[in-house]
């Protein structure tokens, strides 16, 4: 049965290869593809090299403010860039979404900034057409094009009726037919990823980044793999190639264009993102009265010098052994840093239960799981910002305590307000390191989206099987 379904398999892509219209509009999208990866991995090296010059002109500015007041270095601040993934190329993702650098300065915990969108059209020349792009929209067209008139319309029945009559078995030719649609769409995946491929590699892509690329690839098979069955399905079961044609159209508007763009908007109602002025009011409010709001931030203070005056014995802090202004700092910075990470822990999980709901029309859009899945693993969607703005985090929590440390362990000269320090000395081991998203954690993250397009792999080739049974009994 095997040497049988791919003899059919080889006559099939035999007639999809003299399907000359097909092929050069596959070759189109490929130039197209090609194009828009060229772009990108020029506009990606220009980031690059933008965002490190940044980070090194950042770096000499706050190493030459010379000896100074550390707090006054604290707000001062310096901005820490984004860095660049390598595997934008093929799937940018979010990557024009979010912001590229965060500007880190006492008391506050500031937005990324600084999004390409909004250099408008000018950013590129083929916004928005990726290789991605091109497999989750554009290919599953040419594998309807291809495929819906295999067994459907007078021709392509009059072809069945021979080849049942001649005691081949329905499900072979179905299992042909579909091998052929499989194969053709897994080239266009290879060409695809292959294209990408030399642009990854000039981002300076790893080992992880090209295992990361090889699960993308994976996901992308089964992708296809489900408009290859799909397709073949609706070809046998509806004796019309032009009805065989609308209702595939039908799905993949629904499934690629429709669904995608109703999920978020969704979503974003039933678990609404709070609006800038409202989340930094909250953390103002908090910040000032506390969490239940009847302990404010001056009675929190007044306990902790009281706390210190009994340790030391002494009823003035002026007779403290430290600088009681640097204390001051530091519990202030702790207690803002505290206030604003609860807020922020809030609105992260707001937007793991819009992830949940967005998820939950995946069951009728195998999109909706793949977008996620490519995104993850490309480190272009928010999960991989957030490991960025969290270790921005951490770097100016350590930078603004070591300055509030270094006031509160040296009080000032005699008939000087402050004490002053040399900042780049003081904080020559505060550096600044770009997390590293683990492999495994993308992967234990994207199990339920790699699911749902088993999932849906699994039921698109049981329709295929449903599709070869009607033909048998017809036979």
């Amino acid at each position: 049965m095997l040497s049988q379904t791919l003899g059919v398999a080889a006559t099939q892509l035999s007639l999809m290869w003299r399907e000359r219209r097909l092929l050069w509009l596959a070759l189109s999208v490929l130039l197209l593809a090609g194009a828009s990866v060229a772009t990108s991995a020029a506009r990606l090296s220009a980031q690059a090299e933008e965002r490190r010059a940044v980070a090194e002109e950042e770096a000499l500015l706050w190493d030459s403010q010379g000896v100074i007041d550390p707090h006054r270095a604290a707000h001062v601040g310096r901005a820490v860039p984004a860095p660049v993934r390598p595997l934008a190329a093929f799937d940018p993702g979010l990557s024009d979404f979010v912001g590229t650098s965060v500007f880190v300065e006492g008391h506050s915990q500031n937005p990324a900034r600084h999004r390409p969108i909004e250099g408008g059209a000018a950013i590129s020349r083929f916004g928005g057409f990726s290789a991605a792009w091109t497999l989750q929209i554009v290919a599953p067209v040419l594998i309807i094009l291809a495929g819906f008139a295999t067994m459907s319309g007078e021709v392509a029945r009059e072809r069945l009726r021979q080849e049942l009559g001649a005691g081949a078995s329905a499900s072979v030719l179905v299992g042909g037919r579909l091998v052929a649609l499989a194969i053709a769409a897994g080239l266009l995946a290879l060409v695809m990823i292959g294209v990408s491929f030399p642009a990854m590699l000039l981002q300076g892509a790893n080992e992880p980044q090209i295992a990361a690329l090889a699960a993308i690839g994976g996901a992308y098979a089964f992708y296809l793999l489900v408009f290859c069955a799909v397709t073949v399905a609706v070809s046998g079961l509806f004796a019309s190639a032009r009805a065989a044609l609308v209702v595939l159209l039908a799905f993949w508007a629904v499934s690629t264009l429709l669904v995608p763009r109703i999920a978020p908007a969704v979503a974003e109602t039933l678990a609404p993102t709070p609006s800038v002025p409202a989340f930094r009011a909250a953390v103002t409010e908090e910040a000032r009265n506390g969490v239940d709001g009847h302990d404010p931030a001056d009675q929190r203070l007044n306990a902790v010098r009281d706390e210190l005056l009994a340790r030391y014995q002494v009823s003035d802090v002026e007779d403290l052994p430290v600088n009681f202004r640097g204390v001051a700092l530091e519990f202030g910075e702790k207690n803002s840093t505290e206030t604003y990470n609860r807020h922020f822990e809030r609105l992260y999980a707001v937007y793991r239960r819009q992830e949940v709901v967005q998820r939950a029309f995946a069951i009728i859009s195998p999109t909706v799981a793949l977008q996620p899945f490519s995104r993850a693993f490309a480190g272009t969607d928010f999960g991989a910002h957030l490991a960025y703005l969290r270790g921005v985090e951490d770097f100016r929590y350590r930078l603004i305590q070591t300055l509030n440390r270094e006031v509160a362990a040296n009080k000032p000269p005699p008939g000087e307000r402050f004490h002053l320090a040399d900042i780049a000395a003081v904080t020559r081991d505060v550096v600044y390191a770009p997390p590293t998203v683990r492999l495994s954690e993308v992967v234990t993250a994207q199990t339920p989206n790699l699911a749902i397009l088993l999932g849906w792999a699994v039921l698109a080739i049981g329709l295929a099987a449903v599709s070869a049974l009607r033909l048998g009994r017809r036979s």
